[in-house]
């Protein structure tokens, strides 16, 4: 046994207000804004493989598709246009890509992904992302953000002017921005934590059942809270009013209006906490390093793919990790399954999270 590591690189024309669209299943979706009109594509793909050259078959059947015109560019996996079987599995060999692009800072970004994470930064355009049980990571947007996971998390950190469209089922959620022009979030389970200022003029929201959430407010906030069993706790200078079942509390001058309801979650706020010098070792987050080799600068032009590869053999140990496909056990196939389905809309949430448990009691 071994991997097959091939790195392929593409520059392609976007202009400022292109649109990038990325689809897939697995493997780790990175997208980050920079300057200029042209965007890069790095696709690392990783092939375990009896031997090379079944490792090269595998990667002429895995391999991403890409397709870009005037203004647009369309990356999407191979078995997203699979109805059934194992993600990621061909001639024996398991294949693995991980996708990163910089695109120009304000283009409209879609990521979409099954099982896999989504991360981005830098972006100021419209951006939706989309990921059934991996986690959402977002640093240093701003604009209008639709981000949605099941069973993953989200987190949004040093965020800019923001319009806030976030959901999770049994993942927490964390947001921190410099202003939320409007915000819309929610968690059947998870906690979800809120700082940043808001405009007074947009509509704020955040629905949980058993989540509670945590604010910390930098302007003044009417916060509504109706709640079954929850209740209102501030460690800050607070008015509360109300009592169990319907209550608010106000802070500062009170001008904007959120409303927050859940069955048994509280609402607790907070004391923002003292600015800290600027740092420049932490202008851009460690976590979203560029995925692109320094060769990626603007060309004025689309280019055709580059690609870099090596083959590793792997040890014994490697070696008894990987069973024959024929003799793997059906969990992965029917756990893949049941996202699909959930995916398309045939099976609910609840039911989906059920089925996705009963292989782990």
């Amino acid at each position: 046994m071994g991997t097959l590591e091939r790195t392929e690189t593409l520059t392609h024309r976007l202009g400022n207000d292109g649109r990038l669209t990325v689809k897939a299943v697995s493997g780790t979706l990175r997208a980050r804004g920079i300057d200029g009109e042209d965007a890069h594509v790095t696709v690392v793909y990783r092939i375990r493989a009896r031997d090379q050259a079944s490792a090269e078959r595998a990667m002429e059947t895995g391999r991403v598709q890409i397709e870009r015109g005037d203004r647009w560019l369309e990356i999407e996996t191979p078995e997203r246009r699979l109805s059934s079987g194992l993600a990621w599995l061909f001639s024996g060999a398991r294949v693995n890509a991980d996708i990163s692009v910089e695109v120009p800072w304000g283009s409209t970004v879609r990521l979409e992904t099954v099982g896999g994470g989504i991360e981005a930064a830098s972006l100021t355009g419209e951006q939706k992302y989309r990921t059934i049980s991996g986690d959402v990571r977002l640093w240093s947007v701003g604009g209008p953000v639709d981000a949605s996971t099941v069973s993953g998390s989200f987190m949004l950190d040093k965020g800019l002017d923001v319009w806030l469209h976030a959901s999770t089922v049994s993942g927490s959620l964390r947001a921190r921005a410099e202003r939320f022009r409007s915000m819309a979030i929610s968690s059947t389970s998870g906690g979800m934590t809120v700082a940043g200022a808001f405009d007074p003029a947009g509509q704020h929201r955040a629905e949980s059942i058993s989540g509670g959430l945590d604010l910390t407010p930098y302007s003044g906030v009417t916060a509504e809270l109706k709640s079954v069993l929850g209740s209102i706790r501030a460690d800050m200078p607070t008015r509360i009013e109300g009592g169990r079942g319907q209550s608010r509390a106000i802070f500062g001058d009170g001008l904007t209006y959120l409303r927050v309801s859940s069955t048994s979650g509280s609402l607790r706020l907070t004391t923002p906490p003292p600015v800290p010098a600027a740092d420049p070792s932490t202008a851009q987050p460690a976590a979203v390093p560029s995925p692109f080799p320094s060769s990626a600068t603007a060309t004025g032009e689309s280019s055709e793919p580059t690609t870099t590869e090596s083959w590793t053999v792997g040890s014994d140990a490697e070696e008894a990790l990987d069973e024959p496909v024929e003799d793997r056990p059906e969990g992965d196939e029917d756990e893949l399954a049941v996202l699909y389905a959930l995916e398309r809309g045939e099976i609910g949430v609840d039911e989906a999270a059920d089925r996705l448990e009963r292989p782990k009691r």
